[in-house]
């Protein structure tokens, strides 16, 4: 064949698949339907503490909305992950979700008690716990399998920085309504998300392998309000040689709960308003997106439990920072809370990605799923109990002395996996 046949041939080929690529749906184009749900569920997280003080809840008010949040998040997981799977269908509860978590943040700026906020932030987080698990097993159908960590990547990150975007809209609000309008704004937001997602979320009827949800370290939930909410089923509770990781992650929620439900109270005892809150909370998650792809790539070279070992040492040493500096007066608290509440940020993605690589490293292919779903049971129950626990230690030992317990349990937790098998390095 002559040369100038070959490259008409080859030239026209070209043009083909240009042509094919340019009529080819882009298959993370619905990734973008969760922008406006994560831009409306990270302004209202620092919101439901600040609510609840301004009803005169104190210190085990906001421990028991927490826990209620914690506890209906966990069983909202299990509900919907069973339901979808009888029905075969993930789109509808995606779109369930969005909804459902939209209008119940409307509950929130209806809300005159203490009871109606811990309603509302039951029916809200259980209709959160539908959008949690189903992204990941669309993932898992749309694209190619070695687009799988890419793709799972990029969805983090879309929700991820959609999460900081709606802390800076709610940090600006704050300076011009009040809470209870903030919230009917953010739920109108979050609306947004029920026509997009229908337009552009694919169908895909699948059967829940639950084998996906621990093999990709990659895939880190975008935290709401650090609470483990990845349960779709009720987990046959399997150890399989992770006792000690178990252990210590019962002992870290524990912990992280002690500090996180009591920061928001602590600033507002000091006399800072919504505005600190949120920019705070702004570097704290913004550091935290930054950071999971980078902490993919440290977990790969240097391991799991090194990657794990680390972020709990930080973390504990970033909690005892505010047990020392909540008795300091003047300009150098702020500062000092602030560092302390951005390095918890910063060990989150340490912590979260390296315990999903050692289960998915480690565990038999068998009883990855079981494994997950048991470790994140026993992270749910030591996030209740911590924030059920930490009103009464303030009550007891005041803020600093909840911070210092805090930080026992961060270093507690290093105890268990301090010397794991061999293999597990």
């Amino acid at each position: 064949m002559p040369v100038s046949q070959k490259r008409k041939r080859a030239n026209l080929k070209k043009l083909e698949r240009k042509s094919q690529m340019r009529h080819r749906p882009n298959p993370e184009k619905w990734f973008y339907s969760f922008v406006p749900f994560k831009v409306s569920t990270g302004g209202a997280a620092p919101l439901i503490p600040l609510l609840t003080m301004e009803l005169g809840g104190g210190p085990r008010e906001v421990g028991l909305v927490n826990a209620v949040g914690s506890l209906s998040s966990m069983l909202g997981g299990l509900f919907w992950g069973k339901l979808s799977d009888r029905l075969n269908r993930r789109k509808v509860f995606l779109i369930l979700g969005f909804l459902g978590t939209a209008l119940s943040t409307f509950l929130f700026a209806l809300a005159g008690s203490i009871p109606s906020v811990v309603f509302a932030n039951a029916i809200y987080t259980f209709f959160i716990a539908a959008t949690v698990p189903i992204p990941v097993l669309i993932i898992t159908k749309v694209f190619r399998l070695e687009d799988w960590d890419y793709a799972i990547g990029r969805f983090n990150e879309i929700g991820g920085w959609a999460w900081v975007l709606g802390l800076v809209i709610g940090f600006i609000l704050s300076h011009l309504l009040p809470i209870r309008w903030i919230f009917a704004v953010l739920g109108l937001i979050g609306l947004l998300s029920v026509p997009w997602g229908m337009r552009t979320i694919r169908e895909v009827p699948l059967h829940l392998d639950r084998k996906v949800l621990g093999v990709y370290a990659g895939y880190v939930v975008e935290k709401f309000r650090y609470l483990p909410n990845f349960i779709t089923h009720l987990p046959r509770f399997s150890t399989c040689g992770f006792e000690r990781l178990y252990l210590s992650a019962l002992l870290f929620w524990f912990g992280a709960m002690l500090y996180f439900t009591q920061f928001p109270v602590l600033l507002k005892a000091r006399g800072f308003g919504a505005s600190v809150l949120y920019l705070m909370s702004i570097g704290n998650s913004s550091i935290s997106a930054y950071m999971y792809t980078r902490v993919g790539r440290r977990v790969k070279e240097r391991g799991g439990y090194g990657t794990l070992r680390f972020g709990l040492l930080l973390r504990g040493l970033a909690f005892l920072l505010l047990a020392v500096a909540t008795p300091i007066k003047g300009p150098l608290f702020p500062v000092l809370a602030f560092v302390s509440y951005f390095l918890a940020g910063y060990t989150w993605a340490f912590i979260g990605i390296s315990t999903t690589a050692v289960i998915s490293r480690l565990a038999p292919p068998e009883k990855k799923g079981t494994l997950i779903g048991a470790y994140n049971l026993v992270s749910s129950l030591g996030a209740i109990a911590g924030n059920l626990t930490s009103g009464f230690v303030v009550s007891m030992l005041g803020f600093a002395g909840n911070f210092a317990l805090a930080s026992v349990f961060l270093f507690l937790s290093l105890i268990p996996i301090a010397r794991p098998k061999a293999k597990a390095r």
